[in-house]
Formats: structure tokens, C-alpha cells, sequence
């Protein structure tokens, strides 16, 4: 039986959006899990996995307003029944799909001039607006080359390339050439420790929510994944650390500054008391939350957290603190995962993305040397952990090349493990099923 993809609803304030870029053809034959497309936000653009294996037809165009639980596609299980329903009355035979070989050996369409929303606002991909963004280009002014005019990453980079005054700032750096080093705030004097977070709502509701924090070196997105066209019932808040996506550029001089921060960001959205899903550096700052006394911390849910010992793979913290091309990032980046094919295209440009600003890329930089001083974790939150006296679990893969799996010995006795066999450093964007799941029951058991 074909399985329709539906538009999720990515904010609590739209009932409706449009998809800013698919990750697949037409045609295509998709596995559960692979991500489909995304779906932009005015603070974040999130990733809608396949629900279902298959073939997937009837994709939904680019730049319509499409509402919330509207089918985008839908996937069959066999090509055949993809193709006699396409060929239907009613069906899609207006737009044929080709074959996966006649797709992927298709001739890209000429460009042509952008054409404007129904808003007026021109059509745009969230990268390239990104990068056009950090690198003072109008969008308005851009021939777009993707489809109905859009313009995408590569109209952006040939604008700055051809431009006739003093050439913008290098979007990547050569891979063989480390950026120079940004000597750290002295630790005794934080920049601006009263900033609030980037915040960005999933899902809104009554009770209290989950609290959403990501690792060194990522963003509020990199929850979409776990979190986009999944049924929960929670509302769900994530924020962005300092010197990380939408959040100030100023360094916390430790991990109490950052959950200062968090506190006041939570306590301005009227959040007293939360559950939170926390991975890497980010769940040692949750560790750190549950034992302030400042905010009610109803559980924790920790994937693969940071602060358990010194030990780190001292050559990631490195790429991830000079590495601005896609070359230099790719190699370190499947060292994330367990299965190098989940580092799409997409997660690798959103990562080439997040370094085109140099101010962001030197903040960056200022926060791993603060933190991860010469490829060491400067802090523990082993204590933090024994002295939390509600539920917690901690989710860590057996093949994790980050941080070691050595150091969940080093939890203590009030801590729930999971130790996951083919999974990474990710395990909530690894298997978001069972994560989804064992966040659910810690939620509840509070």
C-alpha cells in the first residue's frame, strides 16, 4: 500500500509553508530514515526523513504554500505501482517520472531570471540565503538556476566571484591552509554573559517541555531530523549555545556562564521547569542545569554527553576548529557517524555554511580553544550527574570515534545506560526511532 509523505508542521505559528529543497527525484528509490527535503522556518530549516522504503512520486513543487498534513509526495512499493498511478487519470501524467537512470543523467535547465513568491519576495534556497547573507549579496539581484528560478548556492558563489569591487570574504578556506589562530577570552572575564539564546519552538503545548541543546560545533537544526513529521506530544524548544548559530558570538568563560544563559533565555519564554534532550558538549551543560537549583529539571535524556573525561579525539576538535571547505570538513565529519552514507550533501553544506562567516568561524574557534584546550575537555560533570536526583538516561554508541566509550564507566550508579551497537557519536540522528522513544519514557517517568 503507497505511503503519503505529509508537510509537517516545523513552528507552532504556521499552519502552512513551503518546501525549500528536495533531496530526492522523482522516481527515486528511497529508504526509511533517508531525508526527503527540507522545510524552511524563519529561524531554522529542519530535514523530513521517508517514512517508508520505496519509490517515491508525486514530489510537491518547490516555493508553493502547502498546509500543514497536505501530502507531498507519497512512496510506492514497487516502481511498477509508482508508474501506473503517475499514468493514471488523476495522477501525475502531466509531469512523467523518468526513470532513476534518465533522472540522474538529466541535463540541468538553463538559468533563468528568478521568479518572486506570491509574497514579491524572490525565491531562494535557506543556503544560499545564508551565504548571501554573511557575504552583503542581494538575493533580488541573482539569476536563479534551480527550478522555477530559484536561486541556490552556486548562483551565490558565482555573483561574488564575478564581482567587479574588492573581493568579499573567501567563502571556504584551501584545505591545506589552517585560518590563523584566535587567541581565548581571558577565562576570568566573559564578553556578555546577560544575551539571550537562539530559540526556536518545534511544538508548543500545555505542560512542561523538552529542552532541546546540541554539541560543539552545531545548531538548533540539528534536532530537525529527530523531531520534523514525528508524532510527540511534548512541546519541544531548542536553542542554540553561545558562539553557535543564531546565538551571540561572545564566549562564556564555563560551563555556568552557559547555563546562566539558558536560564535567563528559558525564564524570558516563561519556562520554569523542563525535561531535557541534551548531546555532546551540550549535555554536559544539562548536567550542569539539573544541579544549579535555578530552573526545575524534570529528567534528563543525554545522547553521547561530553564531561565524563578528559579524553577527545583531539584530530576532530582540530578540523572542526580550522577545517572551512568542503574537503577539509568531509573526512572528519563521517567520523561522526557509524554509517559514513548519513553524512548527506546537505548536512555537509549546512556544515560548509555554518564556517562561511568569519565572525561565526572565529567564535567557533574561540569556544573549542576555551573548552577543548589542546584536544582535552576542561571540565566533568561526573559529579553533577550523582548529585541530580531525577531520572536520567544516557545513550552512547559502541563505535563512537569522538569520545571514548571507555568513559561511561565513569557514570555513576543513578545513571540509566544505553549502549547502542552500530552507532556513533549521533545516536539521536542515528536511530531516531529508539531515541525518540527512550526520550518519551524518561519524560514520563518524571
Amino acid at each position: 500500500m503507497p505511503t503519503s509523505v505529509v508537510f509537517p508542521k516545523a513552528s507552532l505559528e504556521k499552519t502552512s509553508g513551503e518546501i525549500a529543497a528536495w533531496s530526492v527525484s522523482a522516481g527515486d528509490k528511497v529508504s526509511a530514515g533517508e531525508v526527503l527535503f527540507e522545510v524552511e522556518d524563519d529561524k531554522a530549516t529542519v530535514e523530513v526523513d521517508s517514512p517508508a522504503d520505496g519509490f517515491i512520486g508525486r514530489l510537491a513543487e518547490i516555493g508553493e504554500e502547502i498546509d500543514v498534513g497536505e501530502v507531498v509526495a507519497t512512496i510506492y512499493d514497487t516502481r511498477e505501482e509508482m508508474e501506473a498511478e503517475a499514468a493514471a487519470p488523476g495522477g501525475s501524467a502531466e509531469a512523467p517520472v523518468a526513470p532513476a537512470a534518465e533522472v540522474s543523467a538529466a541535463v540541468a535547465p538553463a538559468p533563468v531570471q528568478p521568479s518572486a513568491a506570491p509574497s514579491g519576495k524572490v525565491k531562494s534556497t535557506p543556503l544560499a540565503r545564508r551565504i548571501a547573507r554573511d557575504n552583503g549579496v542581494d538575493v533580488a539581484t541573482l539569476t536563479g538556476s534551480g527550478p522555477n528560478g530559484r536561486v541556490q548556492k552556486r548562483d551565490v558563489l558565482q555573483a561574488m566571484d564575478q564581482a567587479p569591487a574588492a573581493p568579499a570574504p573567501a567563502l571556504v578556506a584551501p584545505a591545506s591552509v589552517a585560518p590563523p589562530p584566535v587567541a581565548p577570552a581571558p577565562v576570568d572575564s566573559p564578553s556578555d554573559s546577560s544575551a539571550p539564546l537562539n530559540a526556536v519552538w518545534y511544538q508548543k503545548g500545555e505542560g512542561a517541555p523538552v529542552v532541546f541543546l546540541h554539541g560543539f560545533g552545531a545548531d538548533v537544526t540539528s534536532w530537525g531530523g529527530l523531531l520534523s513529521g514525528a508524532r510527540y506530544d511534548f512541546p519541544a524548544i531548542a536553542l542554540d549555545l553561545p558562539c553557535h548559530g543564531g546565538s551571540s558570538p561572545d564566549l562564556p568563560a564555563d560551563l555556568d556562564a552557559i547555563a546562566a544563559r539558558v536560564e535567563a533565555t528559558l525564564q524570558a519564554e516563561g519556562i520554569t521547569e523542563a525535561s531535557i534532550a541534551a548531546h555532546s558538549f551540550g549535555a554536559a551543560v544539562a548536567a550542569r542545569l539539573a544541579t544549579r537549583g535555578v530552573l526545575r529539571i524534570r529528567s534528563l535524556c543525554l545522547f553521547a554527553p561530553a564531561g565524563l573525561s578528559p579524553e577527545i579525539n583531539p584530530g576532530f576538535v582540530s578540523a572542526m576548529m580550522r577545517a572551512r571547505s568542503r574537503e577539509a570538513l568531509q573526512p572528519w565529519l563521517v567520523q561522526l557517524v557509524d554509517d559514513a552514507r548519513l553524512i548527506s550533501e546537505i548536512f555537509l553544506e549546512r556544515s560548509v555554511a555554518a564556517r562561511a562567516s568569519d565572525t561565526a568561524f572565529e567564535a567557533l574557534q574561540r569556544f573549542g580553544q576555551q573548552f577543548f584546550p589542546d584536544g582535552t575537555q576542561r571540565f566533568d560533570v561526573t559529579a553533577d550527574l550523582a548529585g541530580y536526583l531525577g531520572p536520567v538516561r544516557v545513550i552512547y554508541g559502541r563505535q563512537d570515534r569522538i569520545l571514548p566509550v571507555s568513559a561511561t564507566r565513569n557514570l555513576p550508579g543513578n545513571v540509566a545506560l544505553h549502549l547502542w551497537d552500530r552507532c556513533g557519536h549521533m545516536p539521536h540522528f542515528e536511530h531516531r526511532r529508539d531515541a525518540l522513544r527512550i526520550l518519551e519514557e524518561v519524560r514520563r517517568s518524571a
